[in-house]
C-alpha cells in the first residue's frame, strides 16, 4: 500500500493542499524590538522546509533500496535548488520607526525610509503590494507574507500616500 510511488503521490497531493492552504490562510504580523514585522506564514513555511525535501527523499529512497547507489550529482542537484529556493524567499518586511526594512536569508536587506516612498501599488488581484522608493529600492509584500490587508494600512498611516488598486 505505501510503496515508494504512492508516497510520492500522496506527498505531492499534501504539497499543493498546503500551497493552496498558504493562499487561504490569512497569517497575522507580530512585534519585534525593530518594529512591526510581516514574515513569512507558517503554513508556506512549514510546505517548503518539510514537504519539499521529503518528496527528494522519497525520490531518492527507491534508488537506495534497490542498490543502485545514489549518483554524487543528485544530491549536489538537490542542495543547489535547496540554495535557490532559499534565496528566492520573500523577506520579512519590518516597519522601523524611521523606514521600511525587508530581511532575507541569503541577500542583503532592501531598506527605505518613510519619505523616500514614491508609490504603492496592489498587483496580481490583490495579492501583492510593490513599494518603490526614489533610492531605486523596490520592496514587494507578497501572498506568502502576513496580514496583506493590515500591511496596506500600516504603509497608507506611516508614509500618508495611498495605495494604488
Amino acid at each position: 500500500m505505501f510503496d515508494p510511488k504512492n508516497l510520492q503521490l500522496i506527498t505531492l497531493a499534501v504539497l499543493f493542499a498546503l500551497i493552496y492552504a498558504g493562499r487561504l490562510s490569512k497569517g497575522s504580523p507580530r512585534q519585534t524590538k525593530d518594529g512591526l514585522a510581516f514574515p513569512l506564514k507558517p503554513l508556506v513555511l512549514w510546505s517548503r522546509a518539510l514537504v519539499v525535501p521529503i518528496y527528494f527523499g522519497l525520490i531518492l529512497w527507491p534508488l537506495e533500496k534497490s542498490h543502485h547507489g545514489i549518483p554524487l550529482w543528485l544530491p549536489l542537484l538537490f542542495l543547489a535548488l535547496l540554495l535557490l529556493v532559499v534565496s528566492q524567499m520573500p523577506g520579512t518586511i519590518v516597519f522601523t520607526p524611521t523606514g521600511l526594512v525587508q530581511r532575507f536569508w541569503l541577500r542583503k536587506a532592501k531598506t527605505m525610509r518613510y519619505d523616500e516612498v514614491m508609490s504603492a501599488q496592489v498587483i496580481g488581484a490583490g495579492r501583492m503590494t510593490r513599494v518603490l522608493g526614489d533610492n531605486r529600492v523596490s520592496i514587494t509584500h507578497t501572498w506568502n507574507h502576513s496580514a496583506s490587508d493590515q500591511f496596506r494600512k500600516e504603509l497608507e498611516s506611516r508614509t500618508g500616500k495611498r495605495v494604488l488598486r
